[in-house]
């Protein structure tokens, strides 16, 4: 297969460094910030999984939370629920001291849950062919073999639609996978 002669510089997302990736999708410089980064997201699944499991503790129906609860539910520091408690943003209940109470009421109404807020809502994609490439020009611009193309289109799950002999894919999701070339 034959390939450009022009070099691709990316920067390791673990140490910052600056490395000639060996293919479009790697991330890392060397095994050791591959490894690196893997054992942080172990680490942040596992501390998730905890605060979902202490979340369902708390009951539903519950009018006031404290202020440990509120963190979890919400995802709010409590550096930042008791400045904005102090500044009078939110409404808050003192009933001696570490018996601060928040309205769970107010909270829901003012702020997202941690896990809603971290859905993606799916925009409506466009397949006109204005909108689209088709699989031919996306290898042409970045660059790519048309296999190759595919590959990531598999991958990255992005949606397509064929009319006629034609492949079309919506242009803003190729633009966001191949930004960095």
């Amino acid at each position: 297969m034959p390939r450009g002669n022009y070099t691709i510089q990316r920067s390791c997302e673990e140490c910052g460094k600056i490395f000639t990736p060996p293919t479009l999708m790697s991330k890392y410089c060397c095994p050791t910030c591959s490894k690196r980064a893997y054992k942080k997201r172990q680490i942040a699944k596992e501390k998730e999984a905890i605060r979902q499991a202490l979340v369902r503790r708390i009951p539903s129906n519950k009018g006031y939370l404290t202020v440990k609860e509120s963190m979890l539910i919400y995802g709010i520091s409590k550096d930042v629920l008791y400045r904005m408690i102090r500044k009078g943003l939110i409404p808050s209940y003192n009933f001696g001291q570490r018996l601060t109470r928040l309205s769970r009421q107010y909270m829901d109404e003012h702020f997202k849950t941690k896990a809603g807020s971290r859905k993606r809502k799916k925009e409506a994609l466009s397949f006109e062919p204005k909108d689209c490439y088709t699989i031919g020009e996306i290898a042409k611009k970045f660059h790519i073999n048309d296999s190759s193309v595919f590959k990531h289109i598999r991958r990255h799950s992005i949606p397509t639609r064929q009319i006629g002999n034609y492949v079309y894919v919506p242009k803003s999701e190729i633009d966001k996978l191949y930004k960095s070339l």
